[in-house]
């Protein structure tokens, strides 16, 4: 317990202190009406068990700087760019052979890496919303839960308002760079099956891979196959008023996949001061073009109910996976650019995209006092049938999280959580590795400005 208090106040003090060196707010003005903004983040691993399976060391930071211009040529036109570094702290045992499934780091040795995420022209108006080049696109699959450096986009986007509470969206992704979790999505999360946002290792896993973190990527090299024109996508939300909202994507990266995801939330009051919200969400996968990914054949749907307010809420949710037979067709997602959109995932959880699953999840949240709230949930897997690094799946998987968070003010965030896991796969024909279970604890610290 001393070991995760020291650690805790270790990495508390080393934000705190770097962040007094940010420049004040008042600084800004150097950059003639811009506005600037960015963020330090420290993530340490404070323990796990040990069991050569999950990592029991590691210490990462971010520090990311932004600019965005005043309006150029016209009311709405700006342009704006951002750095990020991501590195070692200096606190990591690189002895430790699980270090490259850490999510924490997108050099292979933990050095200093750089890199310009964020470079784009934007246009703003009441009908119109557009933004050309590098940028962190939050779709439905193209989003995902990141640990430092987020995963980037050099993409064309624009949407319109036609009539009120209908936006029509289109967008073209030709390139991405992996952030520093990507590693982690294709090994501990993705256990080598392809469904957890990535399908092939990186560089740090295996020399041999083309697959870069921090570096944009064809989206073809990114997939591990062809190099192709990118990704293409439509989407059309309603939104009536605040009770309802439907959503229908449809993505299609060419001569590898076309996927259609749909969602749709419904609110209603249910007692004074709380809501209950009812959520569907369906996503189906099947090759396209040249098949260059092969044949793929995924389909899985899902359910949500929560009813709460900001002060405590509960939720149960349920995705089912569809059971492919044929032995030459892929039967699970095909996950290459970094999507999560299930409602069961969990902290190192993402089972739902496999094959044949039915998963099922609980949370909860609870604002102990102004800043400070707690949120459990559980998630329970099953056993699909995707092969992944242990062969042929042979137990239940599941997973608790257990997460703190303190907020004292909206720029500083301390957060501790704890992640009970079981993988679906045994792992006792892998050389020192006992079986797939994890009792992980982390700390991350941010300052944003």
């Amino acid at each position: 317990m001393k070991k995760i208090i020291l650690s805790v106040a270790a990495l508390a003090g080393t934000v705190a202190l770097t962040a007094a060196e940010v420049p004040k707010v008042e600084d800004k003005a150097l950059f003639s009406g811009g506005e600037v903004s960015g963020q330090i983040k420290a993530m340490h691993i404070l323990a796990d068990k040990t069991n050569g399976f999950a990592p029991e060391d590691g210490s990462g930071y971010l520090v990311s700087l932004k600019y965005v211009t005043p309006d150029l040529a016209l009311k709405g036109l700006k342009a704006g760019a951002a750095f990020y570094a991501n590195g070692d702290t200096g606190l990591t045992d690189w002895e430790d052979s699980d270090v490259n499934a850490k999510g924490m780091f997108t050099d292979v040795e933990g050095k200093t890496k750089t890199l310009l995420g964020e470079a784009y022209l934007e246009y703003k108006s009441n009908m119109l919303d557009a933004k050309v080049g590098r940028q962190i696109l939050n779709t439905p699959l193209t989003t995902i839960q990141w640990s430092l450096m987020p995963n980037f986009y050099q993409a064309a986007v624009a949407a319109v308002k036609p009539v009120n509470g209908l936006s029509l969206t289109a967008l073209h992704i030709d390139k991405m760079a992996y952030g520093s979790r990507s590693a982690t999505d294709f090994s501990l999360i993705g256990e080598k099956t392809g469904t957890a946002g990535v399908v092939t290792p990186a560089f740090a896993q295996s020399p041999a891979s083309a697959r870069v973190q921090a570096q944009f990527l064809n989206l073809g090299t990114a997939a591990g196959v062809a190099e192709t024109s990118g990704m293409t996508a439509l989407n059309a939300t309603y939104k009536a008023g605040e009770n309802f909202d439907i959503s229908l994507w449809d993505y299609i990266a060419h001569d590898i996949a076309n996927t259609i995801y749909a969602d749709a939330n419904y609110n209603m009051p249910i007692m004074k001061g709380a809501k209950l919200t009812l959520s569907a969400q369906y996503l189906k996968q099947s090759e396209d073009g040249d098949k260059l990914a092969g044949n793929i054949n995924f389909s899985m749907y899902g359910a949500k109910a929560k009813m709460g307010n900001k002060k405590w809420s509960a939720y149960l949710a349920y995705n089912a996976s569809n059971d492919e037979d044929g032995a030459t067709t892929r039967g699970s997602f095909f996950n290459a650019w970094g999507a999560d959109p299930a409602y069961t995932s969990s902290i190192f959880s993402r089972n739902a995209y496999r094959q044949d699953v039915s998963a099922y999840k609980i949370g909860a949240h609870y604002v102990i006092m102004k800043g400070l709230k707690v949120m459990v949930s559980h998630a329970d897997y099953g056993k699909s049938k995707t092969s992944g690094w242990g062969g042929t799946p042979v137990q239940d998987a599941s997973e608790t999280d257990i997460v703190l968070v303190y907020k004292p003010t909206k720029a500083v965030m301390l957060k501790i959580f704890n992640a009970r896991r079981t993988s679906e796969y045994n792992y006792n024909n892998v050389a020192s590795i006992s079986a797939g279970e994890q009792n992980h604890i982390r700390a991350v610290a941010s300052y944003t400005f």
